[in-house]
């Protein structure tokens, strides 16, 4: 495990720096590019290591690369022609690798071995795969102690309802709607809950799966997808907000500065939105630029004593905020976010538990049903810091931590930086150009 030494930014931080662009966008974008028997683009392509991943996924499907620069990929699908290259494919540790290639593996019929590594069996993965049956497939658990494994068999009759769980995730919703246009008969899909969490996510899903023909009609928490056929794509990513909450984490932290993030391209996506008004509410303001495409971060006053946050919509930031609340000048409750403890760790727990460490006051909130679904915070502190932090394995506990150790009274170490190629790879290296001190423990 490689370790890393955060000190204190006692002089602030300054200058320009460039987040990647957006990994959901990425995803979507392979996986639409692979379903569509025509040619796609994607323009600005975001490549992290879940991303090569689904990458080489979709490419034993068949996805067929004609040119590939720095700033495009050129790509052929087939269609509901796809047929696994070999008998297993493996997704490693993404849960969303794991949910969109069950999905596409159902419309192959013939049979596909899904493996992920041994930490995705702590993950609630094959449990929210019984759209597979519905929908005409079949699906067998052959997982081991050092992996999970599925083997499923698509049908060439794939239709009819499926029952999705959105309670927990967005990510089984996404993974259905892109295969439905090209099942055999309407695909109709009923959601677990009236409010899906990621609700932004999904709506990217169907947007970009409008733009290239499917026909979907929405009913409140139900779908219906018509067969249709997806045309050809291109798709000009946005860059990554999750990615951009870390950086304007590290203006919140710091005792003061302003940031600016060249190249900027904001998505159409509701969390985006709902992220930049939580951060106007902590008192970190945003301008863009949109001829200079620049975004610029500063620090202002939070507009109330006591914030409070819905963190349903906004799940890949809530370690980001968990970081952020204990150096605001207000009291900061995050409710609504009990789904972020069913990603690569116990998010929300290890969050609370590790700025604890750190010297924080920041407490659980807790959900009707006694569990813990957000954090509490009492106002403006300095953490005494001076300890080494874990994050678990997870990159965006990680890039939370660092977020917060910026404005702890002395130097943090934190372990798990070989992590970050999952997201933001350059982090480090960005916060060292703004003037923070970043060193290897």
């Amino acid at each position: 495990m490689t370790t890393t030494q955060i000190r204190p930014a006692l002089d602030g931080l300054s200058g320009a720096t460039h987040v990647p662009h957006s990994k959901p966008h990425m995803q979507r974008a392979l996986l639409l590019s692979l379903l569509a028997n025509a040619p796609s683009t994607i323009v600005n392509p975001a490549w992290s290591s879940e991303a090569e991943s689904l990458f080489s996924s979709v490419r034993e499907f068949g996805l067929d690369v004609t040119g590939q620069d720095s700033r495009s990929l050129q790509l052929t699908g087939v269609g509901k022609s796809v047929r696994p290259g070999s008998a297993k494919v493996s997704v490693v540790g993404s849960a969303f690798n794991f949910r969109a290639m069950a999905a596409v593996a159902c419309l192959s019929p013939g049979e596909t071995v899904l493996e992920g590594n041994a930490a995705m069996l702590k993950r609630p993965v094959t449990e929210y795969l019984s759209f597979i049956p519905e929908l005409g497939g079949t699906l067998t658990d052959i997982s081991d102690a050092g992996h999970l494994r599925t083997r499923i068999r698509g049908s060439s009759r794939l239709g009819g309802t499926a029952t999705v769980d959105t309670q927990h995730s967005s990510q089984v919703l996404t993974s259905v709607l892109l295969i439905a246009p090209l099942a055999e008969r309407p695909v109709r899909i009923r959601c677990t809950t009236a409010g899906a969490v990621g609700e932004g996510y999904i709506g990217l899903t169907e947007s970009m799966m409008r733009r290239q023909g499917a026909g979907i009609e929405r009913d409140g928490s139900s779908f219906v997808v018509h067969p249709s056929v997806y045309d050809a794509g291109v798709h000009e990513l946005a860059s990554d907000f999750t990615a951009l909450s870390y950086l304007a984490g590290a203006v919140a932290t710091a005792g003061h500065g302003s940031v600016t993030i060249d190249d900027y391209y904001p998505s159409e996506l509701s969390s985006e939105r709902d992220f930049l008004a939580v951060l106007d509410q902590l008192g970190i303001r945003t301008a863009y630029d949109p001829v200079e495409r620049r975004l610029r971060i500063e620090k202002g006053d939070p507009t109330a004593k006591h914030i409070e946050i819905d963190g349903s919509n906004i799940p890949t930031v809530v370690p980001t905020l968990a970081a952020i609340a204990p150096f605001v000048e207000a009291r900061v409750t995050l409710r609504n976010a009990g789904h972020v403890n069913h990603h690569k760790c116990r998010r929300v727990d290890v969050m609370i538990r590790e700025l604890t460490r750190m010297g924080c006051r920041i407490g659980p909130s807790h959900g009707p049903d006694g569990r813990v679904d957000g954090f509490v915070t009492s106002g403006r502190q300095t953490p005494a810091g001076r300890v080494t932090l874990d994050s678990h394995g997870d990159h965006r506990i990680f890039l939370s931590l660092a977020t917060a150790a910026l404005g702890a009274a002395g130097p943090s170490a934190i372990g798990g930086a070989e992590h970050l190629h999952a997201s933001f790879p350059d982090f480090l290296t960005s916060l060292n150009t703004l003037g923070a001190g970043v060193s290897p423990a």
